[in-house]
């Protein structure tokens, strides 16, 4: 698994989609996959699926996957052949490919024609792709590339500091929802985020096809930033998005943007993700850069509950390096520099307890803390590990789950060991839980253990034992 607080997923695609690789990478650290929707389709998809759960089996640990939504992004058309662009060159950005003399970047979007202006830049692929526009030709933009590159297909478009209007759902993404459903996806990625409307609309559409997947929110775009409180709490989960973000705001506020996100999420009990770039230079090299390996200490020691690689695992060169050194920085991090780093998340974290589980929870947790204890707990759905997680505990916490799919959810939560136990009831969960933690050695002779599950009438458990 990832580190012992925060974990790893990491992004599946034409580098990675190898079933012995996708072992590979758990072996070395990944907690959890994730496969973008907008690229590949439903056949490719299943098999990336397919060596996810296999690794799951052999591991015998449960890992999540995440399937992204393209959302109300606006992205490159098909095209025969990906586009070469030379610094200073002339290309048109058309709503289809045209006969015109000048190269043509098709994105058939009106939104992007109606709101671009002459002096505008437009951004391809996460700003790798930077096209000054200078005049409008009918239906068209003349542009002027600021880059050496090459456009693909499928690959997102934005104006640089404003938001474009798209569907939020369509058919692509219905087909995708439908697949995530029937074939029991973990966590859906909501793309572009634009309020909470987006987000509950994408949780009645799951409920409808009887999926039980968590939405993570990916703040994104101006909109997301407008709207970020009530996002967060129609959310299970949020994810700081730093490539479109790093769009259409200047590279300078990403990083404290990241800070307000992530502390709003801790304020709220929502996990909270970081991903993009995070190992960028790995795409090519076999080792991060030294300003990588600080941008890894700072996310963990904000107190996220996981950190994505994307780029690095999907099309990099070297998906089981980026993997094994994320761990590394994470696991040096958290030994060496958190015994009193943490202290502004858990205030953030612990500062606004508002429900009577979430009171428990913090008295169950409080409890094991002050006694030095190991805590374990048995949980059927996963809302009082949930809830755990989230008030940022101070050690491992292991929990006995007998929903696998509750398992997998919980392997991206802060701190948390999940594994699958067989009971029947609460209290036989609570036994199964603990003889597992004593054969694998997590919990030893001589350990206090506190034991616990969520808040369940008429009357409460809590043991605790010496071993």
């Amino acid at each position: 698994m990832g580190g012992l607080f925060v974990k790893i997923v990491a992004s599946l695609g034409p580098s990675s989609t190898d079933e012995e690789l996708v072992l590979r990478m758990a072996e070395a650290g990944a907690d959890g996959f994730r496969t973008n929707f907008a690229h590949g389709d439903p056949e490719v998809w299943a098999y990336r699926l397919r060596a996810v759960r296999a690794a799951e089996e052999k591991l015998g640990r449960p890992l999540a996957m995440i399937g992204d939504l393209k959302g109300p992004s606006v992205r490159v058309g098909q095209m025969p052949e990906p586009l070469k662009l030379k610094r200073g060159g002339r290309v048109l950005v058309a709503p289809a490919v045209s006969s015109s003399t000048f190269p043509t970047v098709p994105v058939p979007y009106p939104s992007l024609f109606e709101a671009a202006e002459p002096g505008d830049e437009i951004l391809i692929d996460d700003g790798r792709i930077r096209l000054q526009v200078v005049d409008r030709r009918g239906d068209a933009l003349e542009c002027v590339s600021q880059v050496d590159g090459s456009v693909e297909a499928g690959k997102n478009v934005a104006i640089r500091g404003r938001d474009l209007d798209a569907p939020l759902i369509d058919e692509r993404d219905e087909m995708a929802l439908r697949f995530a459903a029937s074939e029991g996806f973990d966590f859906i990625g909501l793309s572009y985020v634009r309020d909470a409307s987006d987000v509950e609309e994408v949780k009645w559409r799951l409920r409808q096809l009887g999926s039980d997947a968590w939405v993570i929110s990916k703040v994104e775009t101006l909109s997301a930033l407008r709207n970020l409180d009530s996002i967060v709490e129609a959310s299970d989960a949020v994810l700081v998005a730093r490539g479109d973000l790093g769009i259409r705001l200047s590279l300078e506020e990403v990083p404290y943007y990241q800070k307000i996100i992530v502390e709003k999420c801790l304020e709220a009990g929502k996990p909270v993700i970081v991903a993009t770039q995070f190992l960028a230079s790995m795409v090519e090299s076999t080792t991060p850069t030294r300003a990588e390996v600080v941008d890894v200490n700072l996310a963990v020691s904000q107190g996220v509950d996981a950190i994505m690689l994307t780029n690095e695992t999907s099309v990099g060169r070297n998906p089981l390096e980026a993997v094994k050194w994320l761990k590394r920085i994470i696991d040096f991090t958290e030994e060496k520099m958190l015994a009193n780093g943490l202290e502004r998340a858990v205030a953030k974290a612990r500062g606004a307890v508002r429900d009577a589980d979430t009171r428990f929870a913090k008295g169950v947790l409080e409890l094991a803390e002050s006694m030095k204890a190991r805590l374990v707990l048995y949980s059927a759905k996963g809302r009082m590990a949930a809830k755990v997680a989230a008030l940022r505990p101070s050690d491992a916490v292991f929990v006995g789950a007998s929903c696998r799919r509750a398992a997998r959810k919980l392997a991206l939560l802060w701190g948390l060991h999940p594994f699958k136990v067989e009971a029947e009831d609460y209290d036989a969960g609570l036994k199964e839980a603990l003889e597992r933690c004593i054969r694998e050695g997590w919990v030893r002779e001589g350990d206090t253990v506190i034991l616990g599950y969520g808040l369940r009438p008429p009357e409460q458990k809590i043991i605790v034992k010496r071993l």
